[in-house]
């Protein structure tokens, strides 16, 4: 359960766009950025902000479009959100921060490494999309409904709350983009360490795809979180959280 008194709103201008963020932990500590996919919003990293908040500086965003940040006319793109997430790194003063990102958010972040230098000291991505053998809005879609069917019914509730927050039409128009993302070009491309995790049981983000990720580049790891899926990190927050910060893998 996280913290109301650790956790305050922020809100600034980055990237063109009004962007409200969750900040927890202390200025000046370690730095930790993490970045939600699609339709969702930021507050499914809760217990993974708590863990991290312990001994870090944890800002969690809501991307525009999405959670309680402003809704652009247009639909981002994953360079676009990019953009929008190293702004953000700058606007508040983080140094050299370790990135984190789900599902399309870990595409976001292999962005970030590739066309953002510096920016990110390492990057950690959690049930990577999206699968080349899978790469159809219909499959996707299945594998999502097979996952929820076994995850905790409370962080089912947030992220369906989340969904119909987003709306149809905007979700609709931010698939493709995640659906045509070259993850692994970008992934080769990256100019700081990566760590690929995936939860036991995903079946968004199977063993062979992450596999292949870490074929892309050396600086490439991979990593299991035992009895999870999808949604690793609010399952297990604590290995998850050690997984960020280089105590393991």
């Amino acid at each position: 359960m996280h913290s109301s008194r650790r956790h305050r709103t922020v809100r600034s201008r980055a990237g063109g766009h009004d962007v409200v963020a969750t900040r927890a932990g202390t200025p000046g500590a370690p730095a930790y950025v993490l970045v939600h996919g699609i339709g969702v919003s930021g507050r499914y990293f809760g217990p993974l902000t708590d863990e991290l908040a312990e001994v870090g500086d944890v800002l969690v965003p809501d991307l525009p479009g999405f959670g309680r940040s402003a809704r652009p006319r247009e639909v981002l793109s994953i360079a676009a959100h990019a953009r929008v997430v190293a702004a953000l790194v700058a606007e508040h003063g983080l140094v050299a921060p370790v990135v984190v990102g789900h599902s399309m958010g870990c595409q976001i972040v292999a962005e970030l490494l590739a066309v953002h230098p510096g920016t990110a000291a390492r990057g950690v991505l959690v049930g990577p999309v999206t699968n080349t053998r899978e790469r159809t809005a219909v499959r996707q879609g299945m594998r999502l409904l097979q996952d929820g069917a076994h995850e905790p019914m409370r962080v089912n509730a947030m992220i369906t709350a989340d969904y119909v927050r987003c709306g149809p039409r905007r979700y609709a128009a931010t698939l493709p983009h995640m659906l045509d993302y070259p993850l692994a070009e970008r992934l080769g491309d990256a100019t700081a360490p990566v760590v690929l995790v995936r939860g036991e049981n995903d079946p968004i983000a199977p063993r062979y795809w992450l596999d292949e990720l870490a074929a892309a580049a050396p600086t490439v790891g991979v990593a299991e979180v035992p009895d999870s899926g999808h949604v690793a990190m609010y399952t297990e927050p604590a290995v998850v959280a050690d997984l960020c910060r280089g105590v393991t893998c």
